[in-house]
């Protein structure tokens, strides 16, 4: 019998198989958790969205891993998924150098955006606010008073979109922003990227991924 073997070491090997268990079950709930979502840009094409109008495709590029945005000619512009989708957690991130941008996400179809950059209307930014005159609550009925403090003008930034029937949910570089219910808004449509008409504008976007219930 070893007169120094350690009375705690029984506990202790229970222990550490413990908290081995644990980050086994961690990584497979990270794993289980990163195969729900499904890419939407895959880097390389276009091939599962549409420029209206199409006069616009030229507008919309594919260059090094990014969806590249812009509109020498000032024409407006979306570029649409050709599926629609209902209820969804969508994310992506973007990045602009132009001094004045005015883009956004359209949610299901036209009606309710989430807005990126300068509104036209109002004349300051309201990135990761509700765009939804259809409510009939003003232009901007989910809005913030966060945007300075997290927007990072001319870097890149994450947005985070969750839409759960009428109910959407903004997060931007991992603050939460507007928690908003619309009125008005389409039951299911497909999900856009917008480049604003009336200002020469250059908007990058990438990682772009879903999560549809």
């Amino acid at each position: 019998m070893n007169r120094f073997a350690n009375p705690l070491a029984p506990r202790l090997l229970t222990f550490g198989l413990f908290l081995l268990g644990l980050i086994a079950l961690s990584n497979s709930s990270t794993r289980a958790e990163e195969s729900d979502w499904t890419p939407l840009f895959d880097g390389k094409s276009l091939d599962n969205w549409e420029v209206r109008p199409s006069a616009c495709r030229d507008d919309w590029k594919v260059e090094q891993g990014e969806i590249i945005a812009e509109n020498p000619q000032k024409e407006g512009s979306n570029l649409w998924t050709k599926k629609e989708y209902r209820d969804y957690e969508l994310e992506l991130e973007y990045k602009t150098t132009s001094e004045y941008y005015d883009t956004g996400v359209m949610l299901r179809g036209d009606g309710h955006q989430v807005q990126i950059g300068i509104s036209g209307s109002l004349q300051k930014d309201m990135t990761g606010c509700i765009y939804a005159p259809k409510d009939k609550r003003g232009s901007y009925p989910g809005a913030t008073d966060k945007i300075a403090e997290f927007h990072k003008v001319g870097d890149w930034n994450h947005l985070r979109i969750i839409l759960t029937d009428k109910r959407i949910q903004t997060f931007l570089n991992g603050e939460p922003f507007v928690d908003y219910t619309g009125i008005a808004i389409n039951e299911k449509g497909p999900i856009g990227l917008q480049l604003h008409g009336g200002h020469h504008m250059k908007v990058q976007f990438r990682n772009v991924r879903i999560k549809a219930q």
